[in-house]
């Protein structure tokens, strides 16, 4: 909004040089973003925040200054000499849209230029001038603050006016010679035959005044701001009366627009002026809010006494009434934001100024809050990741539905059942994501499209999956991809980077001191973004939580990645803290020395390790310490269908040194108990 100082001196008798407004004006709200000086006199540039249609004015802008500086604001005498005839006949098909339309005919009008000090006002505040008829509307917009519109009379059918939608019409040419699209609901201006005018934002090319033009009909109405704004935006047409109309203007102030601007053009293009047509179904009734006074002083923190708080909402226009415990303010129909008592306090607190009102810190006990139990174990778990060489990644929750089809998902898998967003952020992620992994192949594929082959990457994030209610169903999970590149490594291993990360998740367990994981080849639990001769489920007490595998070279070949790429998943955190113990049980360090001896036995190929372990933990015994596999060997002499195991078996109890003896025989009893159970056969 554009503001000459001159143009406000009309209405304020203040002398603040224009930096002392500046300041003025930005303490009560009205920013001053900047001052250009044009011949003798100064236009401010003041932003004027959506809640203040009132200030979209000369005259609103030289209220707040009048309140500010208890100058008294002078009133532009607008009256009407002369009146002939009746005026023009109103119809307002749709009062839940236009709550009000007056209108004017002037007669016999003589259009033209206009004079110099219009011209001058308009230039200098943003307007192009044209014909006076027009530039007149235009000033009394910058003036007053409401918008109006001049129609040739001549050009519309039966000389009268009727408010309603557009109905079956689907296109409009504006004043600016562009077709306009547009829907049922779009309020329109119609003569006795058609639409006239896109109500509140631009009139028609079929009804616009030109050099030719004898009588003008001069409309100034109300329409509700949220269907001006709707059809604004829905066309894509921005107008200095859209501006306001959709902010809210005064309904109940514009007559006086409508008469000043009448007036104007009777004197500057001459004719005659009818009566007013002032249709005007359901009067606004203003809303009466009581404001406590002990409440005016505990929110603003200062002492305001009732006489300064009256004093300050009289010079904004309020209408108040003094109580016994606070004041009955009636807001003026300008000030379509005044709706509660809080906003009467902040009108106070702007004219006692903000400058008044001492800083003061809040006094509150400040304590720190521990981390919940779950909390500070997801905590730990991420310190150990990092630890491990791994960095921590967080990606949107969002989800591509399609990146599913690239990981081999099946249609009946949860996993294809997302939650949908109505307004996402990309069309192409318009889903909650239901798993981690495609958001961490994505990161590994940016990564190696820059040239980074080694990545260690993992993620504790939130899924989503539909519960059939709201809200969705919320699961933490993890997972980790790790990319092996050996092409810099100075000692070549051999083994592929599967086991690298199934150490990863080994070692993640025992520093949770979770005791019941396996890993366990099963087709069945496969995921179908694993290789499936490379993977295997993760379980905890046999239930499966998790999965850990190599990439599917099919997986790899759809996403462009190469080399050795390992993943493994946990579906729910919570299920793996839920096998952490209670607590940690401390025991003493043993007295007695150990034995250890080494058990090689010859097994079918299909017999895992963890099969194998589990058969020896079962046996009868309170001298097993410990089981551990040092070595698997295929090849001669082994037959070919078959690979060895050899496991370093260690012997301790804890009241005594134990003998060969009752060693040799428990070690036999393992190899008995193995060759039972998977047809072990000792490797000599």
């Amino acid at each position: 909004m554009k503001a000459s100082i001159k143009w406000l001196k009309e209405y304020v008798d203040f002398s603040l040089s224009a930096k002392e407004l500046s300041h003025l004006l930005t303490m009560a709200g009205l920013e001053v973003e900047g001052a250009e000086e044009i011949g003798d006199d100064t236009i401010l540039e003041v932003a004027v925040t959506p809640n203040r249609p009132d200030c979209l004015s000369i005259r609103g802008v030289a209220r707040e200054i009048s309140a500010n500086l208890e100058i008294p604001l002078k009133k532009v005498p607008i009256s009407i000499r002369r009146e002939e005839g009746e005026g023009p006949e109103i119809s307002i098909e749709d009062q839940e849209l236009c709550a009000r339309y007056a209108s004017r005919i002037i007669c016999n009008v003589k259009p033209g230029p206009s004079p110099e000090w219009i011209v001058k006002r308009l230039e200098a505040h943003g307007f192009r001038s044209s014909l006076h008829i027009v530039d007149i509307t235009n000033y009394v917009l910058l003036e007053m603050g409401h918008p109006l519109h001049a129609f040739d009379l001549d050009r519309l059918a039966g000389k009268k006016i009727a408010v309603k939608r557009a109905g079956v019409v689907k296109e409009f040419q504006t004043l600016d010679e562009e077709r306009r699209v547009l829907n049922n609901d779009t309020l329109m201006i119609w003569d006795a035959e058609k639409p006239v005018a896109i109500a509140g934002i631009m009139g028609g090319l079929n009804s616009e005044v030109t050099s030719s033009t004898v009588n003008i009909l001069l409309e100034s109405a109300y329409f509700k701001p949220d269907s001006i704004r709707r059809s604004a935006k829905r066309l894509g047409l921005a107008t200095e009366s859209s501006y306001r109309f959709e902010r809210g203007a005064d309904v109940n102030g514009l007559t006086d627009a409508l008469d000043m601007a009448a007036q104007m053009i009777a004197d500057i293009a001459g004719g005659t002026l009818t009566k007013i047509s002032d249709n005007y179904p359901k009067p606004y009734a203003p809303q009466e809010i009581f404001v406590r006074h002990d409440r005016i002083n505990s929110l603003l923190g200062v002492h305001i006494d009732k006489t300064s708080a009256l004093m300050f909402l009289d010079n904004l226009g309020f209408q108040c009434k003094s109580e016994d415990k606070g004041l009955l303010v009636t807001p003026p129909g300008f000030r379509p934001d005044i709706q509660r008592e809080v906003d009467i306090i902040e009108e106070i607190a702007r004219l006692y100024s903000y400058d008044k009102i001492p800083s003061t810190l809040p006094v509150m006990k400040m304590q720190t809050m521990p981390d919940s139990t779950k909390r500070g174990v997801i905590n730990n778990i991420k310190d150990f990741m990092v630890k491990s060489g791994y960095t921590e990644v967080i990606n949107i929750s969002f989800l591509n539905p399609s990146a599913l089809d690239n990981l081999n998902i099946s249609v009946d898998d949860k996993r294809r059942k997302p939650v949908y967003i109505k307004n996402p952020l990309r069309k192409e992620d318009a889903a909650l994501r239901t798993s981690l992994v495609p958001s961490l192949l994505d990161n590994v594929s940016l990564n190696m499209s820059r040239g980074e082959r080694a990545l260690s990457l993992f993620e504790i994030s939130r899924v989503f999956f539909a519960s059939g209610e709201r809200p969705p169903d919320e699961v933490l999970q993890m997972a980790a991809v790790y990319c092996k590149d050996m092409s810099d490594a100075l000692w070549q291993k051999k083994h592929e980077g599967f086991f690298d990360l199934k150490g990863v998740m080994e070692n993640l367990f025992n520093e949770l001191k979770t005791e019941s994981y396996s890993f366990e080849p099963d087709r069945s639990c496969c995921e179908p973004y694993l290789h499936p001769g490379k993977s295997s489920s993760i379980k905890i007490d046999g239930e499966v939580i998790g999965s850990i595998g190599s990439l599917h070279p099919g997986v790899a070949e759809k996403l462009d990645l190469t080399g050795d790429i390992s993943l493994f998943e946990i579906y729910d955190l919570k299920r793996l803290l839920s096998a952490m113990p209670a607590g940690i049980k401390f025991t003493p360090l043993p007295k007695y020395p150990y034995v250890e001896r080494d058990l090689a036995v010859i097994v079918s190929k299909d017999v895992t390790v963890a099969k194998a372990k589990e058969i020896i933990a079962c046996i009868d015994s309170n001298i097993i310490e410990s089981v551990s596999l040092f070595d698997i060997y295929t090849g001669k002499p082994v037959p070919p269908e078959k690979k060895s195991l050899a496991f370093s078996i260690r012997y301790r109890a804890s009241d005594r040194t134990l003998t060969d003896n009752e060693v040799d025989a428990l070690h036999s009893d393992i190899l008995r108990e193995l060759e039972r159970s998977i047809n072990a056969e000792l490797r000599s």
